[in-house]
């Protein structure tokens, strides 16, 4: 059952005046520098604590530095500051109350003067006033199971209305009804205009879950932050803390802001590097005193510890990830990212260039629900197809958790959940088209109005000259694949050959479908603003999305022997946790 409670209740009782602000029940009236009150089970639903409710145990109750456990009746207390927001981690087999927008509330913000008074463009926090004399949180005790599933999503990224329809009629429509107990959507929720995201958060409630926010760089106030600490007043306004934890079966989730901005690095240009700050590193050290070492601990932030396309560049990497990993040792983590629009796989222990160090545990970054920025043709629901910058359709990621295990599967929108991969075939005539058409793409904005080719002077992709098949590379992407994923292909029933993982292999299936858009004829709007002149011929999308490497391509030789006729390729691929998946393609080897 969803409980939600309002804004404000003020409620009288014989005993004491009690109010309540969304999640917290709290007493006015405390001039001590000292945070306090009770997590309790609120059987009835109400908010307040009463005579007959439980104070909860062994609940971790933070105020974004320390973090104390609740003795035996519920309670807490903790040093005050001026600025700080009080927040508990929710337990396992409880849940917080939520509100309209189904935004869990388990933080209390005293920030006594509100947001400075620079912040203008978009609302932030209004002035809270004295500390109460008491916080006190209200949990609901719910069934729970060690096994549970959680729908993870990338970057649903809407810089206009229009986007958010294509965010409902996408990720909202086919998430609503899943069986999951949250939705965690893992940064730039919004596209730089924090005036979307009341609409964002109540299109986003229809999923009917809890839903949960990491912050991203193009969720700040970029106009008028003036330092790094009043970066995210809006988000705090719309959603809550920017940092925080919450517990399901034997899974401790952290949320983590790992986006300095404006960086002090890149002065005077206004822009971001990733960093956790140390306030939220002494945060996490005490926040994991209290996490028992067997629990999987699930590390969320919206730039990736490290990245895959933006490896080499420091500003899209955690720089102090050397301390993050030294803070984890010994424990069981896989860690989740945004911000890069693609889906990888990185394996323990495994390094590429830039990094510094090999990862020590395993590290995703998941995918974008709005793919390539809500770029491309419209599908046959009027929504961008939006292949991603490794060549994967926009989607979401289902995990699935049993104890402190995991199985994460990726699911494309729009398609079944067993399509897992594109398979193509790279020919000359392929390569000659798409070289030719790279060199347009990378002409300056606006190019010239009319492309040197179009998709009638591509031949056909699944017709290879059998003077051709000795240069001739059959490609699987298969969108969820790792280090460790075993994919093979077998060419007509008879010969089985083992995939070779290539970085620097395109996928012709998706570089086609960006290299060559439609909509641009009847114009195309991206980031808000126009990318190219109204009413233009078909176009390719801006160069520096155009896929041009990815971490999950496996290319085949195509066996030079083949008779003129029509074959079958069938390709099979075991990824890291036992998921299988199987796809054909059927090409023809002419004369």
């Amino acid at each position: 059952m969803k409980r939600q409670i309002g804004v404000v209740t003020a409620i009288c009782c014989a005993l004491s005046c009690l109010f309540i602000s969304s999640v917290w029940a709290v007493e006015r009236g405390n001039s001590t520098k000292t945070v306090k009150g009770v997590v309790f089970w609120d059987r009835n639903n109400n908010g307040v604590l009463d005579r007959n409710e439980p104070g909860i145990n062994g609940v971790s109750v933070s105020n974004g530095r320390d973090v104390v456990q609740t003795n035996g009746k519920g309670y807490y207390s903790l040093t005050a500051y001026d600025e700080m927001v009080v927040f508990v981690s929710k337990p396992a087999g409880f849940t917080s109350p939520l509100n309209k927008n189904n935004v869990p509330q388990f933080f209390y913000f005293h920030q006594p003067n509100g947001s400075p008074s620079v912040i203008q463009k978009y609302p932030g926090l209004a002035p809270t006033g004295p500390l109460p004399a008491m916080i006190n949180f209200p949990l609901y005790k719910e069934p729970e199971s060690g096994e549970f599933k959680a729908i993870i999503t990338g970057d649903t990224q809407v810089y206009t209305n229009k986007e958010i329809d294509y965010l409902r009629d996408s990720l909202v429509k086919e998430v609503a009804g899943a069986d999951a107990s949250f939705i965690l959507c893992m940064g730039d929720n919004i596209g730089d205009y924090l005036e979307l995201y009341p609409r964002f958060l109540e299109v986003m409630s229809k999923t009917g879950k809890p839903v949960y926010l990491v912050p991203g760089n193009h969720d700040a106030n970029l106009a008028d932050a003036p330092v790094p600490e009043y970066a995210y007043e809006t988000f705090k306004a719309q959603f809550g803390p920017t940092y925080y934890s919450f517990n399901y079966g034997k899974v401790h989730f952290v949320v983590l802001n790992d986006v300095v901005y404006p960086s002090p690095l890149y002065l005077p240009s206004r822009t971001y590097h990733g960093e956790i700050d140390a306030k939220q590193m002494e945060w996490l050290a005490n926040d994991l005193k209290f996490v028992p070492g067997d629990h999987l601990i699930v590390l969320n932030m919206h730039i990736p510890i490290v990245s895959d396309v933006d490896r080499l560049a420091p500003k899209h990497n955690v720089s102090n990830r050397e301390a993050l990993y030294a803070l984890l040792e010994g424990r069981k983590v896989v860690s989740l990212g945004g911000h890069t629009h693609t889906l990888s796989h990185f394996q323990a222990g495994e390094e590429q260039e830039g990094w510094g160090q090999p990862t020590p545990f395993p590290q995703v970054i998941v995918g974008a629900t709005c793919g390539n920025w809500w770029g491309g043709d419209l599908d046959n629901n009027g929504i961008p197809m939006s292949y991603m910058k490794c060549g994967t359709p926009r989607g979401y990621m289902v995990w699935s958790f049993d104890g402190n295990e995991y199985n994460d599967r990726y699911m494309a929108s729009g398609k079944k959940p067993d399509e897992q991969m594109h398979l193509s075939l790279h020919t000359p005539t392929w390569a000659e088209w798409f070289n030719e058409m790279g060199v347009y793409a990378a002409l300056p904005l606006p190019r010239p109005y009319t492309p040197p080719l179009t998709l009638n002077d591509l031949p056909d992709v699944n017709s290879v000259k059998a003077s051709d098949l000795s240069s001739t590379t059959l490609v699987a992407n298969v969108w969820n694949g790792s280090r460790d994923s075993v994919v093979t292909c077998t060419f007509d029933a008879k010969t089985t050959v083992q995939g070779h993982q290539d970085l620097a292999f395109g996928d012709p299936y998706a570089q086609r479908l960006q290299s060559y858009v439609f909509r641009y004829a009847m114009g195309f709007e991206q980031y808000a603003q126009t990318i190219a002149l109204p009413g233009t011929a078909p176009q390719p999308i801006p160069a520096g999305n155009i896929m041009k490497e990815s971490f999950h391509v496996w290319t085949f030789d195509v066996p030079d022997d083949l008779q003129a006729g029509v074959h079958e390729a069938v390709v099979n691929t075991t990824d890291v946790h036992g998921n299988r998946y199987q796809q054909n393609l059927v090409f023809e080897v002419a004369p």
